[in-house]
This record gives structure tokens, C-alpha cells and sequence, in this order.
């Protein structure tokens, strides 16, 4: 659920944009409704069932269906911290088609000695099913997902709190939701563009995860989900000249707690970088911490 934004860790300076978007990064809405069964994860609407956590995508709601979200995710390495909040709102324009406007915030950034804050790059990003597969008591979905990020954050601060340029994202999701397991993948590209010669490197998302529901009532639905996120970027250009101390591949670990209700979702994880091969002399990453609360109606 968290976008990553565009559910996105960037390496260049490893400094973190939201990763929902990321990165931004996250699965807000979903669009398996499962009408008939009402068991396990069943048991609440499409929008409130349990997914991913970090990776990006599948935020398909009703039509005229809204959700509100608040995200914080702390990335924590080596002589580096970056804190971050993101608001923003879904809306379901047609049943298969969604649009989300995230604003997300540095509120604390810290790399050696250099700290920074402020507002970071603004993100809209449309999403269409354009396969969904209900039987009995399962769905499966698949999604492309497009998205542009707006130079509203600053590429001259340091650590950065944005591209300093228009950035495009495009990606493909697929899910399978079951009454009580629930599996998913997404593969996505970020294209920065140039400006006065410096270009963040692209960078190129892999992700995977599944979960479980643990119990449900009438009214709530609790599940825990584990996702595995990798990044990979290419090195930096700044001024026309690559920076070496750029570039590379993370992969996340992250296991999540969700709880929903048919008005709220509520999700908490705690991730870990199993895997990294930095180009340069990088300071390496550690954990995240993330939290996501949404509001549908």
C-alpha cells in the first residue's frame, strides 16, 4: 500500500522518494469483489481486501469509489536516514480504471553531514485492469499501470528531495487473491528525464510477495503479507559527466501486518536489504520502516 512510491528507492545518493511510489508505492484498491463468497479474505469489498505493501500498482476501485491515504516510510543505512510522509487520493473512474494524485514530503533527510526537507516530486498515476478472472471463491487480475512525477521536490539540495525534471513510470501488475492466500508480482520501468545535463539513472522494478489471511469477522480482516522489492538503477549523470558513486541493485524484504474494515486499512512492516551490490563507494542501506492508513468512501 505504500506507493512507492511509485512504491522507488532510488541509488544514486540511496536516497528514498516514496516508494508507494515507489516508489510509491502500494495496492490500495482491488478489484476482485467475489460477491458470492464471503469467507476469509471474501469476507470485505474488493477495495478493503489485504495485498501488497510496497509494491506498486493495482489501486483499482469502484467507479466513483475514493480512498485517502497517509504513508510514512524511514530508510535507515549507514550514515543515512530519510524520512518521509505522502498524502494523496484515489478515485475509481470507471470500474476498471483509476487515477491517484500522492504529494509526498521529506520530512527528514540525512546523509552524512547534509540534511534536507521539503516538498518532494508530486506524482499522478492511471491504472487500468485490463484482465480480471473471477471463479467461485478466487480472482485474478492483471494491470498496466503509467504514471508521471513533477519536479516539485529539488535536485539541488542534498541529499535531493527530487529529480529536478519530469519522470515516467510504466509497469504491469498481476494478483491472485484467494479466500485465504494471496499472491502477486509487478515489473516497472522509471525513465527521469534530463535537465541542464544532469539525469538520475533509470531505474527497473521487480517485485513479489504473498500473504495470508489470519482471521476475519463480519467486520474486519486481518492477514499478514510478505514482499520481496527490487531496484535496480542505472548511474547518474551530472553536468554531462556519470557519477560513479551512483547506480546499482537493492532487494528488499519485507513482511507486513494489514487489518481492514470496510471503512479502513490499516498496514505496518518492517523491511530489510537482503541483497546489495552498489556501484562506487555507496553507503549501504540497512531496514525500513513503514506505515500506511486509509480511509475509503
Amino acid at each position: 500500500m505504500i506507493r512507492n512510491f511509485s512504491n522507488r528507492i532510488h541509488l544514486g545518493t540511496s536516497l528514498l522518494f516514496s516508494v508507494f511510489t515507489l516508489y510509491s508505492v502500494q495496492l490500495h484498491g482491488r478489484g476482485c469483489e467475489q460477491a458470492p463468497c464471503t469467507i476469509g479474505n471474501f469476507a470485505l469489498p474488493g477495495s478493503q481486501q489485504p495485498g501488497a505493501f510496497i509494491s506498486f500498482g493495482q489501486n483499482i476501485l469502484d467507479q466513483n469509489q475514493v480512498q485517502v491515504f497517509l504513508d510514512g516510510t524511514d530508510l535507515i543505512g549507514k550514515d543515512k536516514h530519510f524520512f518521509s510522509m505522502e498524502t494523496g487520493i484515489i478515485y475509481g473512474i470507471t470500474d476498471d480504471f483509476s487515477a491517484l494524485l500522492s504529494v509526498p514530503v521529506a520530512i527528514s533527510f540525512k546523509e552524512e553531514g547534509s540534511r534536507s526537507s521539503g516538498l518532494e516530486d508530486i506524482i499522478l498515476q492511471l491504472e487500468y485492469a485490463v484482465f480480471t478472472k473471477e471463479s467461485a471463491c478466487s480472482c485474478n487480475e492483471i494491470t498496466i499501470v503509467a504514471n508521471a512525477s513533477f519536479p516539485t521536490g529539488s535536485s539541488h539540495k542534498e541529499p535531493e528531495t527530487g529529480f529536478g525534471s519530469v519522470g515516467y513510470f510504466v509497469g504491469l501488475t498481476y494478483s491472485y487473491t484467494g479466500p485465504y492466500w494471496l499472491a502477486f508480482t509487478s515489473y516497472g520501468a522509471e525513465f527521469p528525464t534530463a535537465h541542464h545535463g544532469t539525469k538520475f539513472g533509470n531505474e527497473y522494478l521487480y517485485q513479489f510477495g504473498f500473504g495470508r489471511n489470519i482471521t476475519n469477522t463480519k467486520d474486519w480482516v486481518l492477514a499478514w503479507v510478505a514482499e520481496f522489492d527490487g531496484t535496480f538503477s542505472e548511474r547518474d549523470k551530472v553536468h554531462g559527466t556519470t557519477d560513479p558513486d551512483s547506480g546499482g541493485n537493492v532487494i528488499y524484504f519485507t513482511p507486513s501486518f494489514s487489518a481492514s474494515s470496510k471503512d479502513w486499512i490499516f498496514q505496518m512492516g518492517f523491511g530489510f536489504a537482503i541483497q546489495q551490490n552498489l556501484f562506487g563507494g555507496q553507503k549501504r542501506d540497512k531496514y525500513l520502516l513503514a506505515a500506511t492508513i486509509e480511509r475509503s468512501f
